[in-house]
């Protein structure tokens, strides 16, 4: 009867161990897409000149798995939000070039189950980006 008891204690902790597993492992692997997500579309965005830049789009949806929007498996929904136009903090306002950049904030939001607990997570970066985008400094062809 005893060995029963214990058994079955060690059985009801494994499945426990294995559900907070299985929990951290699809925490991790969103933080991992979240941060995928900001890098992708920073590098993008810095490859843009002002005004492509005004013709994106600036909150969209990307999803952990983008083919599985088809058949309803795509995962967590990643809520990205682009915030063009702002001032350089971080450049003295006596530069000359302070003019022809601006700081660009990228915001990724999105939530999923701990614990039977809904948690929003978020993850932000920023650049600069150049009056006529970084492409055309690199190869020469700007003014």
């Amino acid at each position: 009867m005893c060995s029963i008891v214990i058994a079955s204690i060690s059985i009801a902790a494994l499945f426990a161990a294995f559900s907070n597993g299985y929990t951290i492992l699809r925490v991790t692997r969103d933080d991992l897409r979240a941060t995928q997500i900001l890098t992708q579309k920073t590098e993008a965005v810095r490859l843009l000149t002002w005004q492509e830049l005004s013709n994106c789009p600036t909150a969209f949806q990307d999803y952990f798995y983008p083919p599985g929007v088809t058949n309803n498996t795509q995962g967590t929904v990643f809520y990205v939000t682009i915030t063009p136009f702002g001032d350089p903090t971080n450049i003295p306002n006596s530069v000359s070039y302070r003019t022809n950049i601006h700081l660009i904030t990228i915001n990724v939001a999105w939530t999923n189950g701990i614990n039977q607990k809904v948690v929003a997570h978020h993850r932000l970066t920023q650049t600069m980006l150049a009056n006529d985008g970084m492409q055309t400094y690199i190869y020469g062809t700007g003014p």
